[in-house]
């Protein structure tokens, strides 16, 4: 698609250079262009033009217009060779929010809580292997962990070689296709382009068979009970006329729950882990169990360390203003979460990862996107960040973490998803007296640290207090 006219300034570099920056150093493209243009400003990536926010209160502004003036899903296309177009990431409009209401009820309350135990049982087992005394990159491990845990919350199957099979060829298609180098070959191909390569198609097509066979599996159970998986779940639910999801439509649900919820919360995992490693007070009061305080970690981490660049892309039905700027229909606007979750007008040290910054207090609106927001926002998000949580739990109660290297600005990539460099590295002991899960009620509190105040937020305006 054309970027269309009218658009704010940015970075007059070559495509090319833009899009290679964007790959293997993203905080330093977007920082730089903030610097240069302000908290609003357009990059060329790839075959995307993307207007960028930096500002929460734009990003507020964006969010707060509704489906009938901005579409998200054809602003996600370049998704479409894996994920297919028939899931709630990439619907637009009324069908999305119809799709919506279908997908949501498996991630929330009780049916969530229902797979705490497989997710202790998950991490559990990958404790019982971690070698000892020796760095070992954690994203692996995380990987491990997130894969068997996504699997089983979403077909329920039981261990064998069915699940097994399943695991390996997911695993093969998502690190052929987020390969860092030919990830860069993919983005200036294009999607139309990927989805012609055979390579790409036949492990695909692997894929899909084996998702397509357990879904034709389960309809003929006919009675499904009370099963708690999400794809009894999603076979069960209705839409407002009674309709059901068609296989296809199931398929491009399912693939989307295995890859989204498998790579992000893998990275989230692998970044806290290593900040965990370089701070020992954090580490032992998670040891001990403080209540709130490994959610609170999950949250500074995704803060600090957002999985993806942008928080969730929109495009313009219509002309519109947004941020002061008269934008051109078709124009896509991509709030920046590198840039608005380390605003020093947003938050205190906002470099600094601060285990209990968000211990009994929430992030201000707008500054907090690891999960997009406004009626786009990731259905997903409370399963990811409860698996992360209850994940950050079991391992340091167990595991006694130290750095295995100095910090570094550096970044790795899986596709779009950033990660830790060489895989985030750490070097782990057994812990003398590990504290048991049940002793949860008993677990001590601990104060939260004080904030400081702010100053102003853009021009001739008050922001939140910092964090």
């Amino acid at each position: 698609m054309a970027a269309p006219r009218g658009l704010p300034p940015g970075p007059r570099w070559p495509v090319t250079l833009q899009t290679l920056r964007y790959g293997l150093d993203p905080y330093g493209l977007f920082e730089s262009a903030h610097r240069t243009f302000g908290d609003v400003f357009t990059l060329h990536v790839m075959a995307e033009t993307w207007v960028i926010l930096a500002h929460p209160d734009a990003v507020r502004e964006l969010y707060g217009h509704g489906p009938d003036e901005l579409d998200s899903g054809s602003a996600n296309l370049a998704l479409r060779p894996l994920l297919g177009t028939r899931n709630v990431l990439l619907l637009d409009g009324a069908e999305h929010l119809r799709r919506r209401r279908i997908v949501l009820p498996p991630f929330h309350g009780e049916r969530m809580r229902a797979y705490e135990g497989l997710i202790r049982e998950a991490t559990r087992r990958e404790i019982a292997t971690w070698p000892l005394g020796v760095p070992v990159p954690t994203l692996a491990r995380m990987h491990a962990i997130t894969l068997w845990v996504v699997l089983r919350a979403v077909f329920g199957v039981e261990e064998g070689p069915g699940l097994d099979r399943l695991g390996t060829l997911l695993r093969r298609l998502l690190t052929w296709t987020t390969d860092p180098r030919r990830a860069v070959v993919f983005g200036f191909l294009g999607p139309d382009r990927l989805m012609a390569l055979s390579a790409f198609r036949r492990q695909l097509a692997e894929v899909d068979d084996e998702i397509t066979a357990e879904i034709a599996r389960r309809r003929k159970v006919g009675d499904l009970g009370d099963r708690k998986d999400i794809l009894s779940l999603l076979l069960q639910a209705r839409d407002e006329d009674g309709g059901a999801l068609l296989d296809h439509e199931l398929r491009d649900e399912l693939i989307t729950l295995l890859v989204a919820g498998h790579e992000t919360t893998a990275a989230a995992l692998s970044w806290a882990l290593t900040e965990v490693a370089g701070d020992t007070e954090a580490q032992e009061r998670l040891a001990d169990g403080e209540q709130g305080l490994a959610e609170a970690a999950i949250t500074e981490t995704l803060r600090l360390h957002p999985p993806v660049p942008l928080g969730g892309v929109r495009r313009l039905r219509r002309p519109m203003t947004v941020a002061g700027w008269q934008l051109p229909a078709g124009a896509t606007l991509a709030p920046c979460s590198l840039l608005v979750h380390r605003r020093p007008d947003v938050y205190t040290e906002p470099m600094a990862w601060r285990v209990d910054r968000f211990l009994r207090t929430r992030p201000p609106p707008g500054a907090w996107l690891p999960f997009g927001g406004g009626v786009r926002r990731c259905v997903g998000a409370a399963f990811a960040q409860f698996e992360a949580k209850t994940v950050l739990d079991e391992l340091t109660r167990a595991l006694e973490l130290r750095s295995a290297g100095r910090p570094s600005r550096r970044i790795g990539r899986r596709g779009i998803v950033i990660v830790p460099a060489r895989r985030g590295p750490v070097v782990a002991a057994r812990r003398q007296a590990p504290v048991p899960a049940a002793t949860s009620a008993a677990r001590r509190s601990h104060p939260t640290a004080a904030a400081t105040a702010g100053g102003p937020v853009g021009p001739n305006r008050r922001g939140p207090t910092p964090m």
